[in-house]
C-alpha cells in the first residue's frame, strides 16, 4: 500500500517550479494575516521547500516547520539560511501523525496547499488531526 508522503523527496526539485504556475504566491497574504495575529509561535504542517514558511519568516512571524521529505526540507533550510531568518524559523523531519510538541505550544497550526490531502487514510486524517489537537493552544 502506497502511503501519500511517498515520492516528495523526487518532487521536490519541481514543487516551486510547480506552484508557481498554479498556485503561485496567492494564498500566502491569507496565511500571513492570520500568522501575524498570533501569539508565535506558529506550526506549518507539511512546510516542505519553505513556500509559506519563508514570506512568513521575512515578514515576522517565529514558526516551526515539519516535513517528511529531507529533500523539501533541504530546499527549505537553504532558503532560511540565506535569507538570514534561522532564529525565526526552525525545521524539523517528522510526521505530522504524531507532532513531537508538548501539548498546548501553539496558537495557530496552519495547514496549506492540501496537505492534508496527502494522508490517503481516513484513519491518518483523524491521527492527525488528533495530534493537532493536543499541541494547539486553547483559545
Amino acid at each position: 500500500m502506497t502511503e501519500g508522503h511517498e515520492g516528495w523527496d523526487d518532487y521536490a526539485p519541481f514543487y516551486d517550479w510547480e506552484n508557481a504556475r498554479t498556485l503561485g504566491r496567492r494564498d500566502v497574504p491569507f496565511w500571513r494575516t492570520l500568522a501575524l495575529q498570533q501569539n508565535c509561535p506558529v506550526l506549518e504542517l507539511g512546510c516542505g521547500t519553505g513556500r509559506i514558511s519563508v514570506p512568513l519568516a521575512k515578514a515576522g512571524v517565529s514558526l516551526v516547520g515539519i516535513d517528511r521529505s529531507e529533500a523539501m526540507l533541504a530546499r527549505a533550510r537553504q532558503r532560511i539560511k540565506r535569507g538570514r531568518l534561522t532564529s525565526r524559523a526552525r525545521l524539523l523531519r517528522g510526521d505530522i501523525r504524531a507532532l513531537p510538541f508538548r501539548p498546548a505550544t501553539f496558537p495557530l497550526v496552519m495547514a496549506p496547499y492540501g496537505v492534508l490531502q496527502s494522508l490517503l487514510r481516513e484513519r491518518d486524517l483523524a491521527v492527525t488531526l488528533n495530534a493537532v489537537g493536543r499541541v494547539l493552544k486553547r483559545g
